[in-house]
């Protein structure tokens, strides 16, 4: 997997502004991961990668990580 795309796709999906996520990066640690960005995640995983989970599911990732790990699971930057 790309990590590096990745990265850049989440940031732009929770539209973070001056830097982009890393892999440490948690809920906790990124503002724009609110209710809104989880529709928007979870809307753009769907859309861009095929991948449908459930609000219940996205509501147990707490980090960047475990969302990577979610897109190389399932192929998603694969080159």
């Amino acid at each position: 997997m790309n990590t590096q795309k990745a990265l850049e796709w989440l940031t732009d999906v929770l539209t973070v502004q001056g830097r982009t996520l890393t892999a440490e990066d948690t809920k906790m640690s990124v503002a724009e991961w609110d209710s809104l960005g989880v529709l928007m995640l979870l809307s753009r995983l769907e859309e861009d990668h095929g991948i449908v989970i459930s609000a219940d599911e996205m509501a147990t990732v707490q980090s960047v990580r475990e969302i990577c790990n979610l897109l190389e699971g399932n192929s998603a930057f694969a080159n």
